[in-house]
């Protein structure tokens, strides 16, 4: 979540969200699984090669969110968007009584216009469109013959309708020499870049991972996004993230995952598992996050854990309260 360009009485009835969620022991953040298909057909990720599953329908998602009733709810697959009712599920849940941010995650195949304009309409607070590449290696990263240029025109449509954007982009060893350009592309478009360190845990596959001799670089580029994190306001992640990306890469390990107490992924069939990586635990409805225990996983360092267990400081908060 962030709360860039969110109105004053909405950054209240945030702060009044994130402290009935922290009382009544429910997670901050719920990320809906809509589906595991996806048009996409990445190395990295197993979701396209695995078979259709049950999914739980338009209501079924919905008294997810009911449930749980998180300050923060991210929709995502999967792509989404290969749901008809994806953007019924946004209105549905924004439409909820309390307040609620939410957010899409998408590779920006079905991002036309029309379908923006629809997400607007729901009332979706930001879109995360996926980048790895500042051009048309996006089409063979994702396997999507004129993916870069669908993506190259709808970020700064919607920037220019006054959406929040935010450009997904791994850290990997094939794009280290990318990162900059894209940081650069997304000021150019209006949007803000999330940086979320490889992972080979959804696919099993070691082969983005980064050289032991690209440690140093990984550093200097990390030295370099602090910078225009503090300066250019471009870089969405945490300095607390980006600041250990280095030592993670180094080989330590990094505890302290809220993953399953603040944050917690619900399947496309109704079921919770803490992180997108770890198994199901139970049905939503018989999920405590009292009673789940923390998790001792230090298997990855990717933002969506990374991001959450920021420190939260007085210096946080007045930046993001000046946003």
């Amino acid at each position: 979540m962030s709360v860039i360009q969110v109105s004053w009485p909405d950054k209240i009835r945030g702060v009044a969200q994130y402290i009935k969620a922290r009382i009544n022991g429910r997670p901050l953040g719920v990320t809906l699984e809509l589906t595991r298909r996806c048009n996409a057909k990445c190395d990295y990720c197993d979701h396209w090669r695995e078979p259709k599953r049950k999914e739980l329908d338009t209501d079924g998602f919905v008294d997810v969110v009911r449930h749980f009733d998180p300050l923060a709810v991210t929709v995502c697959g999967g792509e989404p968007l290969i749901r008809k009712d994806a953007v019924e599920i946004v209105r549905r849940s924004k439409k909820l009584p309390g307040y609620r941010y939410v957010a899409i995650i998408t590779n920006g195949w079905f991002m036309l216009e029309p379908k923006a304009q629809e997400l607007l309409d729901a009332g979706i607070d930001q879109f995360n469109i996926s980048l790895n590449f500042p051009d048309e290696r996006q089409d063979e990263d994702r396997k999507l013959r004129g993916l870069y240029d669908r993506i190259a025109h709808i970020v700064p449509w919607l920037t220019r309708q006054g959406a929040h954007v935010q450009l997904n982009t791994i850290l990997m060893q094939d794009n280290l020499d990318d990162v900059l350009d894209i940081v650069n592309l997304a000021d150019d478009w209006g949007a803000k870049v999330l940086l979320t360190l490889y992972s080979e845990l959804p696919a099993g596959n070691r082969r983005h991972l980064f050289a032991p001799e690209m440690r140093e670089r990984v550093r200097d580029l990390c030295a370099e996004l602090l910078s225009i994190q503090r300066t250019r306001g471009i870089i969405a992640n945490e300095a607390w993230y980006l600041e250990h990306v280095p030592v993670f890469v180094d080989g330590a390990q990094i505890g302290g995952c809220t993953a399953g107490k603040q944050t917690i992924h619900v399947t496309p069939e109704g079921l919770v598992r803490a992180c997108a990586e770890l198994p199901p635990i139970s049905h939503y409805k018989d999920y405590s996050v009292r009673e789940q225990p923390w998790t001792d996983c230090t298997a990855c360092f990717q933002a969506c854990r990374g991001e959450s267990q920021a420190p939260i400081t007085v210096a946080r908060i007045i930046d993001h309260l000046r946003s």
